[in-house]
């Protein structure tokens, strides 16, 4: 793994650009999510690669039993201050093994891809394969490369609070490849993030050749239909 993932991602910067995200969508996404599923009550939920949690939390409010990991230790430090009995954080490296099965895997807003060799990649399916129980669920949202990248924007500036992001997008070597810069102080700063090309038929490739069976394709937070061209989102329903 790149070294930019655990700089940028434990950033205070990272927090502030994606800070405004909408939380109401993801809120609605999850309830729209746990009702589709239907779970019986005491069925147990990894929200893998949770950020500072904030599915894991809407997950436990609607009555699940949840445990939330991540790679960034700042997020799992933030997140621990809403553990409570049904609901808990700790670190974890995708790439890893879990520690434990799940009747339920959530991996959600493109929490996927940040890694150099599609081997990784492929490992890690298998380890969130293996890491269910008999019949369990996984569900893995991840952006639709083929809509994302007819419709690029390469450059782009964003104002928030006091720090203007220059953000400049390219396909590079398999990679969605973010730049960004900005000065705060009279410092300049550069990050950047590398999301790997994943098309949907190669997801789906990788997704059986770990043992998993497709269930449901969607194409938005809505749950609507998958379409290639003109959904912004790839998001699947797979059972073990």
């Amino acid at each position: 793994m790149s070294e930019w993932f655990k700089t940028w991602f434990d950033s205070e910067y990272y927090h502030l650009l994606y800070k405004d995200r909408d939380h109401t969508e993801a809120e609605d996404f999850i309830k729209k999510i746990y009702r589709l599923l239907a779970p019986l009550p005491k069925k147990t939920m990894l929200d893998l690669a949770c950020g500072k949690g904030r599915h894991s939390i809407q997950l436990n409010k609607m009555g699940a039993f949840v445990e939330g990991c991540d790679y960034s230790e700042n997020s799992i430090q933030y997140a621990k201050k809403f553990e409570n009995d049904y609901l808990h954080f700790y670190t974890h490296d995708m790439r890893n093994k879990l520690p434990k099965s799940y009747d339920y895997i959530f991996n959600l807003f493109t929490s996927f891809g940040y890694f150099k060799t599609l081997d990784e990649h492929q490992q890690t399916l298998q380890h969130i394969y293996n890491g269910l129980t008999d019949k369990g669920i996984f569900i893995f949202d991840f952006m639709n490369t083929q809509y994302v990248l007819n419709h690029l924007v390469a450059k782009e500036i964003i104002q928030k609070e006091s720090v203007q992001f220059r953000i400049k997008r390219e396909l590079i070597d398999g990679f969605i490849t973010k730049h960004i810069s900005f000065e705060e102080n009279g410092n300049i700063h550069q990050y950047k993030e590398e999301v790997r090309a994943l098309h949907p038929n190669e997801l789906i490739k990788m997704m059986k050749n770990c043992g998993f069976s497709v269930q449901e394709k969607f194409g938005n937070y809505q749950l609507a239909p998958f379409d290639l061209q003109s959904s912004k989102r790839f998001i699947l329903i797979l059972i073990k």
